[in-house]
């Protein structure tokens, strides 16, 4: 579930990636931030936290490089519930020996499968 905003008109904050013109990711080891092939080693962004598209515009004017956000899908960041199928962030899921399960679901029983009528 994306970050929610103070302000209740706002939409939710996304997870992204910053690509260049060649579908590169912005990464960042000890020497400083370079451009790879691998999203695994990607620099993941708030979108609106971060202020990411006035970043992009602001390198675009003043350094003429072309980069985009893409977002990160959500299957990347957060765990499914098994039961309900929401998205939560890894912290909210409680695994139970079966299933992943958010507190929602791990507060209310497991369904039962409906009986048969007994055969007299």
């Amino acid at each position: 579930m994306p970050r929610r905003s103070d302000r209740p008109l706002e939409p939710p904050d996304i997870k992204v990636f910053i690509r260049d013109a060649q579908g590169k990711y912005l990464a960042r080891d000890s020497y400083g931030l370079f451009f790879t092939d691998d999203r695994a080693s990607a620099l993941v962004f708030n979108y609106r936290s971060d202020a990411v598209q006035e970043q992009i515009a602001l390198i675009g004017e003043t350094r003429g490089i072309a980069l985009a956000a893409d977002p990160v899908p959500p299957e990347e960041i957060y765990e499914t519930c098994d039961r309900c199928h929401d998205f939560f962030m890894p912290f909210m899921i409680f695994f139970d020996g079966k299933k992943f399960l958010c507190p929602d679901c791990r507060r209310r029983p497991p369904r039962r499968p409906a009986r048969s009528p007994a055969a007299h």
